[in-house]
């Protein structure tokens, strides 16, 4: 019974994991689409290269941001983005947030980006765990 129950349990955990992959890929792609970004910017987000220029690239992280729940419609909101990051990064990550947010932006895309580059410059080994791409 118990070796039934365990295995229940992994399954849920399967599938579960499974559907949060999909809406990731959702969001990225719904993301993709609303700001036209290209992929060439995508491919160099992904390695890290944060000193693009682009403004459809920039829309785009805003987008994944805010569809992610972590940026409303003028900042980030640094209580639910702490929430997703592990425990033992919370402290420093919320620091770090609250430093980025007072850097300078134009807009609200470049307000995301702005704050990504900053946060993700100062804690690259978080970029490794998310998939913005």
């Amino acid at each position: 019974m118990k070796s039934a129950l365990s295995i229940t349990k992994f399954n849920l955990i399967i599938v579960m994991t499974i559907v949060m992959i999909g809406i990731d890929a959702d969001i990225r792609r719904e993301c993709r689409k609303e700001s036209g970004v290209s992929w060439k910017s995508l491919k160099k987000l992904k390695a890290a290269d944060f000193n693009q220029n682009d403004p459809k690239l920039k829309c785009y992280v805003k987008c994944f941001m805010q569809k992610n729940g972590i940026f409303n419609d003028k900042d980030v909101d640094i209580e639910k983005t702490v929430k997703h990051l592990p425990s033992s990064i919370q402290e420093t990550s919320k620091k770090t947030l609250l430093r980025c947010k007072k850097l300078p932006s134009t807009d609200l895309c470049d307000r995301a980006f702005q704050l990504a580059k900053c946060y993700f410059k100062a804690q690259p080994e978080v970029l490794k765990s998310v998939s913005m791409v």
